[in-house]
């Protein structure tokens, strides 16, 4: 059971609705993190507004957005967040062998090209706290500067989400699996 309730959108005062609008009119609905940050509105939005622009308006591909985001729930071990990106990591046509090899921590070994870039990426910065230059120099030759940031960013927003979902300790959702080995 969660730590601290969700929050509902007649739970809010009205002048805070518009808060949980925002994030139904981006995800088209109000779940996992964001029922527990509207426990603090303004809060909230901002988390939804940097989780929006990374993941909506960060022109590269879906696959790659959300190989990047389940690598980042595998190291924080956050099924939530793992088994809610798988599935749309699937959808945005990632190869359940490469879902597999995340959930199971052999990756990136077995990955090629840019899945393998991004989980080494991912490792680097969460396992080491650093990145090597040479990793470095591989993403910025291969995606620019401009969108090596906007993948960081997409990797811290997706630890911060891990933490709010771990901490507050919420369930996964109907319909959710765990697909983190335990």
């Amino acid at each position: 059971m969660p730590r601290i309730s969700s929050v509902t959108r007649d739970q809010l005062s009205e002048e805070d609705q518009q808060y949980h609008d925002a994030i139904v009119g981006t995800r088209g609905s109000v779940r996992g993190p964001f029922g527990v940050l509207l426990n603090s509105p303004k809060l909230a939005a901002r988390v939804a507004d940097t989780g929006a622009f990374v993941r909506f308006e960060f022109e590269q591909p879906e696959s790659l957005k959300e190989t990047l985001i389940i690598a980042t729930a595998r190291e924080m071990k956050q099924q939530y967040e793992f088994s809610a990106h798988a599935r749309l990591a699937r959808q945005a046509g990632v190869s359940e062998d490469t879902i597999q090899a995340i959930a199971n921590g052999t990756a990136p070994a077995g990955l090629e090209g840019d899945e393998a870039l991004l989980v080494n990426y991912v490792h680097e910065l969460l396992r080491n706290h650093q990145v090597s230059d040479a990793t470095f120099k591989a993403m910025t030759d291969r995606f620019g500067e401009k969108d090596t940031l906007h993948f960081t960013v997409l990797c811290g927003h997706y630890l911060l989400v891990a933490q709010v979902l771990t901490a507050f300790e919420v369930e996964l959702g109907e319909g959710m699996d765990k697909e983190i080995p335990d």
